[in-house]
């Protein structure tokens, strides 16, 4: 047996020990809602609609037995909606996204149904020129519900939480279409213990109103993210085969030495070395992704999947399209954040 037959029997039998390894990166991704750049005056309104079946506003659970509140605001609704949207507004504001914010809170009388549609066009522009605005965030409805647990085995302290749902929409009057209508639910939960898992004895759980108050602001400013470009952390994939080469990419890659780390998966992404092409190609898609450079990176990732496909390797194929998405969707949001 020669000396290539003898090393391409090492590589076919090693390739089933392959390692994968996350990277992570910080990506920069626009926000979600793309709103018209020359909005400027935003109107926020509360739509001040409830589901037929919504009626636990003056309720709370404890222990899993409802049961009915005392000494309630009368316009508890109100008071939480107001505080939504107060901290949208707030957060808007913070950002400079649009020269003047205002809140309309009692445009709409209440009403319930079954069903919430959209407002129609004609309504989103007679709100324009009454409140003067250009873009119209709606509140079109908000539920929240507060529930209290005493110590139990699997939690040893007492603790609350409130559950919330809400409907955002936003509307551009003047080109007359609905931008994003978005359901956001969310749990806010306390139970003593800090993000490090420490107990602290000392802690005091909120009482329900101001627990309904702290989760109802952190609607609004949850929905306020939507709006603006922000950092992600997100990890991406290479494979490290046991071979001496790509052991040593591996470190330049803890390195971020991507030079080199290039310069050995090269030396493998020729279609003569089988299925660790494979590898090699989809390692070089990502060492060109972070150096920018996205076309050569869709490039090896195309070699990589021709060459998967050739092989029938499915797992590898299904790996491929995934980064391949993923790197379609990045060169989206930059030409996004460059218009």
């Amino acid at each position: 047996m020669n000396r290539l037959t003898l090393w391409t029997l090492l590589l076919l039998s090693t390739v089933s020990c392959t390692v994968y390894k996350d990277y992570p990166i910080e990506i920069y991704t626009p926000g979600e809602i793309a709103y018209p750049a020359n909005a400027e005056n935003v109107a926020i309104v509360y739509r001040n609609f409830k589901y037929s079946g919504d009626t636990l506003i003056h309720y709370y659970q404890d222990d899993f037995r409802l049961k009915k509140a005392k000494n309630d605001p009368e316009n508890l609704d109100s008071i939480l909606v107001n505080l939504s949207m107060s901290e949208l507004a707030k957060n808007l504001k913070e950002k400079n996204a649009f020269k003047e914010i205002r809140i309309f809170p009692e445009l709409f009388e209440p009403h319930t149904g079954k069903k919430l549609p959209a407002l129609n066009m004609e309504m989103v522009q007679q709100l324009a020129q009454k409140t003067n605005t250009d873009l119209v965030i709606s509140l079109e409805t908000y539920s929240s519900f507060y529930s209290e647990y005493s110590s139990t085995e699997q939690m040893p302290t007492k603790s609350n939480e409130v559950i919330t749902a809400a409907v955002w929409a936003v509307y551009s009057p003047f080109e007359q279409r609905l931008i994003e209508r978005k359901t956001m639910i969310d749990t806010i939960f306390w139970n003593g213990y800090d993000a490090s898992g420490n107990y602290n004895r000392k802690a005091k759980l909120p009482p329900r109103i101001t627990a309904l108050k702290i989760a109802s602001q952190m609607t609004g400013e949850n929905y306020s993210k939507r709006f603006f470009a922000s950092w992600e952390n997100v990890n991406r994939m290479y494979s490290v085969p046991p071979l001496p080469d790509f052991a040593m990419a591996d470190e330049y890659v803890q390195k971020g030495d991507w030079d080199n780390a290039i310069m050995l998966w090269k030396r493998y992404a020729d279609d003569s070395n089988g299925k660790m092409a494979i590898n090699a190609r989809y390692n070089l898609a990502l060492g060109y992704e972070m150096k920018d450079d996205f076309d050569t990176a869709e490039k090896w990732l195309l070699a990589a999947q021709q060459i998967a496909a050739d092989y029938h390797s499915k797992e590898e194929l299904k790996m491929i399209f995934q980064y391949q998405q993923l790197l379609a969707k990045r060169k989206r949001d930059i030409l996004r954040l460059n218009q």
